[in-house]
């Protein structure tokens, strides 16, 4: 049947009609944008600090400067998400993943005085775009709002409007050429919220000093340099000048280096290798009382061995380091007493060696700086 004349006069009135659609965004309005940081790492490795790394820490450090507001209020929260597929176990994955999440959160808590609610952090035991060993830094950043749209005729009504669509601006800036922007990361479940980081991996340098020498009236003072979160090298000196009535003496230094592999998942217990050398002349005072109550010795001393200990972390800044080695001593030496304050000596040219014991310590450690 075909349409009247009326019915084609109606259809065209609706047709030439504006349809009114939704209005552009006000100025109050905002489009969310997300501005991506991407910090690299060496598979199966947690060292911070990498070529390219350093560009991306301070654009990151910009963007938290120009919001450190919202950041610290909690309405712009730092999303990290720490990626490691490069280790062969799903738990060595995650560890990893946590460990270099805290590396980059240490920066930020170091520099900027950010605290561990200031981020929602995310470890993956998965790659990312075939980007094994990376973190991942998002702050959602209010975009600017759009213009309104000028219209060329103002008497007249402006054109539809098409329908509003809801985009994400994606500003990346990253030091793996393989990340494409806005490719989203397969899913896996999230890992526990990361705990803060041990002081064994954050310190790099340490001053510490042996509480047991120290006792014995043997001053000591040592440096260790943490050189990943497997390794460390330490030497220790101790030295002591007393004279006292009677021919008292405890005249003694002693150097005592050592090299460290730190084990298990908290990296607390270790195993070493350590020497030491030195020269000493004592007689009485608590180390001569403790071997002979009436002679004296005087030589030189040498030992090499191996070590294990235990590091108890009291602070971020403080531990106690217990240690204990076993091997081989060798001291070269000269006895004697002492008559009215005159030394006399009994014997000289002796020579000692046994294996048992070559260190002990019970040694409060302080640390600063970041391993990196």
């Amino acid at each position: 049947m075909k349409p009247s004349r009326l019915t084609k006069i109606l259809l065209f009135l609706i047709a030439g009609m504006p349809v009114s659609g939704t209005p552009p965004a006000r100025g109050a309005d905002r489009v969310a944008a997300d501005s991506v940081v991407t910090f690299r790492f060496l598979p199966g490795n947690d060292m911070f600090f990498l070529r390219g790394n350093e560009a991306e820490l301070r654009r990151l450090l910009s963007l938290v400067d120009e919001y450190r507001a919202r950041i610290a209020d909690g309405s712009m929260p730092l999303a990290v998400d720490s990626y490691c597929a490069s280790l062969p176990s799903e738990r060595e994955n995650l560890d990893m993943a946590r460990v270099r999440a805290n590396r980059v959160k240490s920066e930020l808590i170091t520099r900027r005085g950010l605290k561990e609610e200031n981020f929602i952090t995310t470890n993956r035991a998965v790659a990312r775009d075939g980007n094994r060993d990376a973190v991942i830094m998002t702050l959602r950043v209010p975009a600017k709002a759009a213009p309104l749209p000028v219209a060329e005729k103002p008497k007249e009504e402006a054109p539809p409007a098409a329908a509003e669509k809801k985009t994400t601006e994606k500003k990346t800036v990253t030091v793996e050429e393989t990340i494409t922007e806005n490719a989203p990361a397969k899913a896996v479940a999230p890992a526990p919220p990361a705990e803060p980081e041990s002081p064994a991996r954050l310190y790099r340098f340490a001053i510490r000093t042996n509480l047991l020498h120290d006792a014995l009236l043997l001053p000591a003072l040592g440096a260790k340099w943490r050189v990943n979160r497997h390794v460390g090298i330490r030497l220790d000196g101790s030295l002591a000048r007393w004279n006292g009535d009677r021919g008292k003496v405890q005249k003694v230094w002693l150097l005592n280096p050592e090299a460290r592999w730190y084990l298990l998942d908290g990296k607390r217990f270790y195993a070493g290798v350590s020497g030491s050398y030195g020269e000493y002349n004592i007689y009485k005072y608590p180390i001569g009382s403790f071997l002979s109550k009436d002679t004296g010795y005087q030589g030189t001393t040498w030992s090499a061995g191996v070590t294990t200990g235990y590091q108890l972390y009291l602070s971020r800044c403080f531990s106690i380091d217990f240690n204990l080695g076993l091997g081989y001593t060798h001291f070269d030496h000269d006895t004697f007493d002492a008559v009215e304050g005159t030394r006399r000596y009994k014997e000289r040219g002796k020579t000692k060696n046994f294996w048992g014991p070559t260190q002990a310590g019970i040694s409060l450690v302080w640390t600063t700086g970041r391993n990196k």
